[in-house]
């Protein structure tokens, strides 16, 4: 019969998973137990304000989310939103971090401060924005009667069109969000080795077929981490709409928050959730594979 010998290696590791151990349990209670609950949740019929019994349905939640009017308008709203945003955000990042990227006096500096606008809280750049946009005495209107664009009588309510209203609350993420492209794709720039450049200097190119040729190609992983990561959050806005407007169908999950904690239809909140849960990560899954290509053709 063999002998097992405590040896200290077994007790190091013994004693590394006790020290592990507090953490994985509140992971598992604050993280994974949630993910179970809510997926367990939509396949009932669970609603706490009509009093009715919790009860198996299978996927009626599913067809009932696939097949409402709010659930699709407020996914298209999303879409919108995110195309918008993750565009913008990703050509002014792009130029913000070529300019950060060259020599000049400075640049220490403004390497700083263009992170403040994202450091800021998205309820407190949703607050600041709303001033901004508010009829009289906010900023945008003030800046557009000093340069003659309105005329003195003209005071429109920007944020009372609730077809445009998106394009207002894109504006405000562009603004807090655009440091965060910059700041990957600056790195992503620093990490190309200039002998490239030198080598296509050599042949005569100039600054854009450099850029063609060299910084975009070569900054395409980094790209494509700062979209997809952008693609999640701006997918999932919420808070930010929340100051802006009372509608929830503007977002999928301001839509999805309002079904769990204003109507307490757990199952259909739970439903919604994994959907848009999938979609994001049907995008993750094209992201590794493309990825995964780039790296192999490199």
């Amino acid at each position: 019969m063999k002998k097992f010998y405590i040896t200290q290696r077994h007790k190091d590791v013994g004693f590394a998973l006790l020290l592990i151990l507090p953490t994985v349990l509140v992971l598992l209670r604050i993280f994974v137990y949630p993910i179970y609950q809510s997926a367990v949740w939509s396949f009932f019929h669970y609603n706490l304000m009509d009093g009715s019994p919790v009860q198996f349905i299978g996927w009626q939640n599913y067809k009932d989310v696939l097949t409402s009017v709010a659930f699709w308008l407020a996914t298209q709203r999303t879409v919108y939103f995110t195309v918008l945003t993750v565009l913008f955000e990703l050509v002014l990042g792009f130029f913000s971090a070529l300019l950060l990227n060259q020599h000049f006096r400075g640049r220490t500096f403004f390497r700083a401060i263009i992170i403040i606008p994202w450091a800021l809280l998205t309820l407190v750049n949703g607050l600041l924005w709303d001033w901004i946009y508010q009829p009289g005495f906010g900023l945008f209107t003030v800046l557009l009667h000093g340069l003659h664009i309105l005329s003195p009588q003209q005071n429109p309510v920007w944020l009372a069109n609730s077809s445009s209203i998106m394009n207002f609350v894109s504006v405000a993420d562009i603004w807090k969000m655009t440091p965060f492209m910059t700041l990957i794709l600056l790195a992503g720039m620093q990490a190309i080795p200039e002998e490239l450049y030198e080598a296509v200097a050599i042949d005569g190119a100039g600054f854009w077929n450099k850029l063609i040729h060299v910084t975009i190609p070569q900054l395409m992983p980094s790209i494509l981490v700062a979209i997809v990561l952008r693609i999640m959050g701006a997918f999932r806005v919420y808070d930010i709409l929340t100051v802006f407007t009372g509608d929830p169908q503007t977002s999928i999950t301001y839509l999805t928050f309002n079904y769990a904690f204003r109507y307490f239809y757990l199952g259909k909140a739970s439903a919604m959730a994994w959907i848009s849960t999938i979609f994001i990560l049907i995008l993750i899954v094209i992201y590794i594979r493309v990825l995964k290509k780039n790296l192999d053709q490199a």
